[in-house]
């Protein structure tokens, strides 16, 4: 080979391996990933189904994230608003009209991961590709859920600073992009659908006046309590209606009641479509 050959062909080695690094290795800092929701313990067709939502936003930049999600017809909205760089959060949860948030830190998380207890993650060398993403796998082994172990498939192709630190599986090193989590009793599967690189909305990270300020243990009470009464949800509609509504007296803001009432309502409504 000559030395013109030589140059050439390390010249065009070169190129392509620094355009092909280029473009394998593009990261995305700043836009919104939807996850499709789905609940393996409920039935898809079931009544649940309208109650239940089918997917949920994550807004991202480098240092912040915005997830929101909405269930049982809207009774129930949740926002978090994540500030990773001063790892701190603000919890939104409206209830039937009635908004609360709470100024989450670090200290706080023990009380609403209680229920993953101090899980193990397993690394692997399983890869897919998610949404367009190269995901690497990992497992969490826990202790005390009825699901032993869930799968954790992240990447590293979103660039967000510690995007895990509030949860149960802070030490994976990317963004999650298929899970499983439970929030309220309630098991769900997140599989990110799209991810759309963009700017982000800077309006979506400021704080919202129209919430009330409450503490990290009020929150929780309240996360509780709207499981509880989709608890009750699921336990009319598998009974056809004909079960006995408990008194909720531990809910706050009295809206058990009227939560109770549209899950009624909502119920009736199916059975005589059904009819």
């Amino acid at each position: 080979m000559t030395l013109r050959n030589i140059l050439f062909s390390s010249a065009s080695a070169s190129l392509f391996l620094g355009c092909g690094t280029g473009l394998l290795e593009k990261h995305v800092d700043e836009g919104t990933i939807e996850y499709a929701l789905t609940f393996p313990d409920y039935d898809p067709n079931g009544l649940m189904a309208g109650m239940l939502p089918e997917k949920t936003t994550l807004c991202f930049t480098e240092d912040k994230q915005v997830a929101e999600l909405s269930a049982g017809m809207g009774i129930f909205r949740t926002m978090m608003q994540v500030d990773n760089s001063g790892q701190v959060m603000d919890y939104h949860l409206s209830m039937m009209g009635k908004k609360i948030v709470a100024h989450l830190k670090p200290r706080d998380m023990d009380l609403f991961n209680a229920d993953y207890g101090n899980p193990t993650i397993l690394f692997t060398n399983d890869v897919d590709t998610i949404a367009g993403y190269p995901c690497k796998k990992a497992v969490a082994i826990f202790d005390r859920l009825a699901r032993p172990e869930i799968e954790l498939w992240y990447t590293d192709r979103i660039r967000i600073k510690d995007p895990n630190w509030f949860g149960p599986f802070a030490e994976v090193p990317g963004v999650l992009l298929r899970y499983e989590m439970v929030q309220n009793g309630i098991l769900m599967h997140l599989d990110a659908t799209s991810v759309t690189p963009g700017d982000v909305d800077p309006a979506k990270f400021l704080a919202k006046d129209d919430y009330d300020a409450v503490a990290a243990p009020v929150l929780h009470h309240a996360r509780r309590s709207a499981g509880h009464v989709l608890d009750v949800a699921i336990k009319l509609w598998r009974s056809g209606g004909l079960v006995r509504v408990p008194t909720i007296d531990h809910l706050p803001f009295n809206f058990s009641g009227r939560c109770l009432l549209i899950v009624r309502l909502y119920l009736g409504a199916y059975i005589l479509s059904r009819s």
